[in-house]
């Protein structure tokens, strides 16, 4: 394994530890968000490795590593800080808090039957249908959008401005990337599958893989957990968990 240190191989892991640098001040700032912020920083994180691995590198891009393999540290740290902001950028930019909820739907699908969804949609359409990464996984976090809000339609403004936030936080990871490595994006993404559309120089595609991800995943860990946000100081806002079989 051989690392090389050159602006082309360590702009990856700079521009994602910039987004940590983000995902730091949020936790630091807002204790009770540690939670919501670990759990989905963790599953991101890890989802990040597995699905750059058999989807993202496959005809989407194929970012530069430190170890020059196909995925990489970078992989995990990226995944880990989005996952902690996306959950925890709604709530601290617009001072909201959590409290529980209690509901007469006693039919709720199984917590994780979104992501379940997302995965089999996705490989379905890029491995069944012969759709690119970037319209399968568009197509999936749609269909996985409209679940989530139909069955909590209170969520649906958290999501599109978990996601809109998102996709501006976003720039921190790209443009630290593009200010070390100007010529990063030529070498990272696959224009041959992509629209060859570019702002602030980067592909629309990002933009909307962004948002659409803090669509889904930013209310997500409140439709699990069935929560609600309000704005207060969150200290006399918790209320008694719903009963057995309530969402």
């Amino acid at each position: 394994m051989t690392i090389v240190l050159t602006p082309l191989y360590y702009a990856y892991l700079a521009g994602s530890i910039v987004l940590f640098a983000v995902w730091l001040v949020f936790f630091l700032f807002r204790k009770d968000l540690h939670q919501e912020m670990l759990t989905m920083s963790v599953l991101i994180g890890v989802l990040s490795v597995v699905t750059g691995y058999v989807w993202w590198t496959v005809d989407w891009w194929k970012p530069p590593t430190i170890t020059h393999t196909t995925v990489g540290v970078e992989d995990l740290v990226m995944g880990f800080a989005a996952g902690g902001i996306m959950a925890g950028a709604y709530e601290v930019l617009f001072r909201r808090h959590l409290y529980h909820i209690r509901t007469k739907c006693l039919h709720r699908p199984h917590r994780y039957s979104i992501l379940i969804q997302l995965a089999l949609v996705t490989a379905w359409l890029f491995w069944g249908m012969g759709f690119t990464s970037f319209w399968a996984s568009t197509i999936a976090l749609l269909i996985g959008a409209g679940v989530l809000f139909y069955l909590r339609p209170d969520l649906f403004l958290i999501g599109v401005l978990s996601g809109i936030l998102m996709a501006a936080i976003s720039l921190f990871f790209y443009f630290t990337i593009i200010w070390l490595a100007p010529d990063w994006i030529n070498h990272t993404y696959q224009f041959k599958t992509l629209s060859r559309v570019l702002v602030f120089g980067i592909p629309i595609e990002e933009f909307v893989f962004w948002f659409l991800a803090g669509l889904v995943m930013g209310p997500l860990y409140e439709y699990w957990h069935g929560e609600r946000l309000r704005r207060g100081s969150g200290r006399h806002h918790r209320q008694a968990r719903p009963a057995r079989g309530a969402a």
